[in-house]
C-alpha cells in the first residue's frame, strides 16, 4: 500500500483520529500489569496465519525457541517476536490508528532502571520509569499520568554517555561523529533499550547490575573456565531444560516526533506518549512519538549466538537510487545545504561553521545538548535493499495483520533482515582473555555460519554504518560480528564476555569501590559531550 493510498484512506477513517498531544494513554493498572507479565510459549488469541513452515499466531505469546532451518522461517519466527511484543496490553485492538496504550514490550524494563549511577540494585520488576517531580511538573503531568507515559532520554543511538557518563557504544560513525538523526522537520529522534524479565532476573540475581561481581564473576576462576552464559529460551523437552523459558531478549526501538498529531498520516503508525528534555533547553515537555525503528535480539537453546532481527517503518528512507517522490520520513527529495554556527562547546572537530550536507548518511557534524543548536535533516537512503526472502515475508505477514484488522498500523512495518546461524558455534567451556568475545569463537568460524554473513543494517538505528565496509568490528553491519567482541564493564585488563551483550557493560561501580571496574568499550570520542539532563529518580 503506497503512502498516498493509506493516507486518503486514513482521512475517511474519522473516528480513528490520534489524540491531541496533550492527552495520555488511558491505560489501566491491569494493562500494565498484563505488560509487564512474562509470556512463554505461543498462545493464540486472535487466530493465526501460515509462513514458511510455521504457524504465526496472533497474540502475546513469544514462542522460546524455533528450530531454523531456511531463511524464510527465521524470517517469520522474526514476524511472530514482532507481532507479540507489539500485542497490546489490553488484549484488544491490534495496531488501532490513534491508540497510545501500551503493548506488551513497553512493560520490559528500561536499561536505565537496570544500570543505575553507583550500582544502585535495581527497582522491583514492572516497576514503570520514575520521572522526577521538577520534569514532571515542567511537562504539566500528574503522578497519575506519569504513569503511562514513557520517558525518552536517549538522543543519540549508540551511546547514553549522553545522560550520566556511561558509554553504549555498540556502533557509531566513523571517526566517532555524533551519532544523533534529524528527521525532514528538524527534530531528533529518541532512543531506548529494554529487557526482558528473564535476563532481568539472571542480572538480578548474580548481582550483575554491579561491576564488580561482574568481574568477579570471572577473575574468581583460575583459570577461567566458564563463560558467563545469559538464559537462553527453551521449550522445557530436554534434560538441559526441563522447564520452558523464554530466555533473554534485549530490544532497541528509535522514535520520532509527531508535530501534529491529528494529520491522519499518524494513522499509519504506532504511537505514544512520551516526556524528553528538549535538548538546547533542557527543559521537560510531553510529545507525542511515533515508532520508526525496532531491533529485537533473543538468546535461544537452538541459537545461543542470538537472533537478530530488525524492522522499520516502510516510509523511513529510499533505497540508493531510488527516486521516488513520497515525504520520506529521513529523506528530502527537495534537500538544501544550510550553514549553523556552533558554539565551542558543542563543535565536533573545532568546527565553529557547519555547512548541513544533502550527502546521504553523512553524520552530522556538532553536538545536540545544553545550549547547542537544534538537530537539523540528515538525508538518509537504504544502502541495501530489503532482502527479498524478508520482502516476500512481508507480504504474507502484512497481508495477514489487513486482513485480522484492515486499518492496523503494523502493516505499515517491514522487516528489514534476520541474522541467525545455520551451524551455531559451541561455546566451549574454556573462556580465556583476550579471544574474540573471550568465547573461544574465532571471526572465521562465525562468520561462516552466519546467514546472511553480511551487511545488515536499519536505515534508524544504523544509519552511518550502513555499508560494512569498515575494518573496526564495532563499526561492521552485521549484528553478530559487532556484538561478539562485547565484554562486562571491567578495565582492559579483563576482557571477558558478557554474552553477546552490550548492556552488561553499561555496569557501574558501588562509590568508593576499590580498584573501581571501567568499562572496556571504545570511547565514542575523546572530546566533551554535552550531557542531557537526567529525569530518573
Amino acid at each position: 500500500m503506497n503512502t498516498w493510498s493509506r493516507w486518503l484512506i486514513a482521512v475517511l477513517v474519522v473516528a480513528c483520529s490520534p489524540p491531541t498531544s496533550s492527552q495520555v494513554a488511558p491505560t489501566s493498572d491491569v494493562q500494565e500489569a498484563e505488560a509487564r507479565r512474562p509470556n512463554v510459549g505461543a498462545t493464540s488469541t486472535a487466530g493465526s496465519f501460515t509462513c514458511g513452515s510455521l504457524t504465526v499466531n496472533f497474540g502475546s505469546g513469544i514462542p522460546p525457541d524455533a528450530s531454523l532451518s531456511n531463511q524464510t522461517d527465521a524470517d517469520c519466527y522474526a514476524w511472530q517476536e514482532f507481532i507479540a511484543l507489539n500485542w497490546p496490553a489490553s488484549g484488544q485492538d491490534f495496531g488501532a490508528p490513534g491508540d497510545l496504550s501500551a503493548v506488551q514490550w513497553q512493560g520490559y524494563m528500561d536499561a536505565h532502571q537496570v544500570f543505575q549511577l553507583d550500582a544502585v540494585p535495581p527497582p522491583p520488576w514492572g516497576t514503570p520509569p520514575q520521572i522526577t517531580g521538577d520534569c514532571l511538573s515542567e511537562a504539566k503531568l500528574t503522578d497519575d499520568q506519569a504513569r503511562r507515559v514513557h520517558p525518552l532520554v536517549n538522543a543519540t543511538k549508540f551511546s547514553s554517555e549522553f545522560l550520566d557518563g556511561s558509554d553504549r557504544a555498540e556502533a557509531f560513525p566513523s571517526g566517532g561523529a555524533p551519532a544523533w538523526l534529524g528527521d525532514v522537520t528538524s527534530n531528533n529522534v529518541w532512543y531506548e533499550v529494554r529487557l526482558n524479565q528473564d535476563e532481568y532476573n539472571f542480572i538480578v540475581q548474580n548481582e550483575f547490575y554491579d561491576a564488580q561481581k561482574q568481574v568477579a564473576f570471572y577473575t574468581s576462576q583460575n583459570p577461567v573456565t566458564t563463560p558467563l552464559q545469559l538464559p537462553a529460551g527453551c521449550n522445557g523437552s530436554s534434560p538441559s531444560c526441563p522447564q520452558a523459558q523464554t530466555g533473554a531478549i534485549e530490544l532497541k526501538a528509535g522514535w520520532m516526533e509527531v508535530l501534529n498529531p491529528g494529520d491522519a498520516k499518524w494513522n499509519a503508525y504506532k504511537l505514544t506518549s512520551a516526556v524528553v528534555v528538549d535538548p538546547p533547553t533542557q527543559k521537560c515537555r510531553q510529545i507525542t512519538v511515533a515508532l520508526v525503528a525496532f531491533h529485537i535480539i533473543h538468546k535461544t537453546q537452538s541459537q545461543p549466538t542470538w537472533i537478530w532481527a530488525t524492522f522499520e517503518h516502510e516510509d523511513n528512507a529510499p533505497n540508493a537510487g531510488g527516486s521516488t517522490p513520497q515525504p520520506w520520513n529521513f529523506n528530502n527529495p527537495e534537500c538544501t545545504t544550510t550553514t549553523i554556527q556552533v558554539p565551542a562547546a558543542c563543535r565536533y572537530n573545532g568546527q565553529a561553521s557547519v555547512t548541513t550536507t544533502c550527502t546521504p548518511n553523512t553524520p552530522p557534524q556538532y553536538d545536540i545538548g545544553a545550549g547547542c543548536p537544534d538537530a537539523t535533516p540528515i538525508q538518509v537512503i537504504r544502502v541495501n535493499p530489503i532482502d527479498t526472502t524478508a520482502t516476500q515475508v512481508n507480504t504474507t505477514a502484512q497481508a495477514a495483520i489487513k486482513e485480522l484488522r484492515s486499518d492496523s498500523v503494523w502493516q505499515n512495518y517491514i522487516l528489514v533482515n534476520v541474522v541467525w546461524s545455520t551451524n551455531p558455534p559451541v561455546i566451549p567451556p574454556a573462556c580465556s582473555a583476550g579471544s574474540p568475545g573471550c568465547q573461544g569463537v574465532t571471526t572465521p568460524q562465525l562468520t561462516q555460519s552466519l546467514n546472511p554473513g553480511g551487511a545488515v543494517a536499519n536505515t534508524v538505528l544504523e544509519t552511518y554504518i550502513q555499508d560494512h565496509a569498515s575494518s573496526n568490528p564495532f563499526q561492521k553491519s552485521n549484528c553478530i560480528l559487532c556484538h561478539q567482541y562485547a565484554t562486562v564493564a571491567g578495565d582492559s585488563s579483563t576482557p571477558y564476555a558478557s554474552d553477546f551483550s552490550f548492556l552488561l557493560g553499561d555496569a557501574q561501580s558501588p562509590p568508593g569501590a576499590a580498584g573501581k571496574a571501567k568499562s572496556t568499550k571504545p570511547s565514542l570520542r575523546g572530546m566533551k559531550t554535552n550531557k542531557i539532563r537526567r529525569i530518573f529518580r
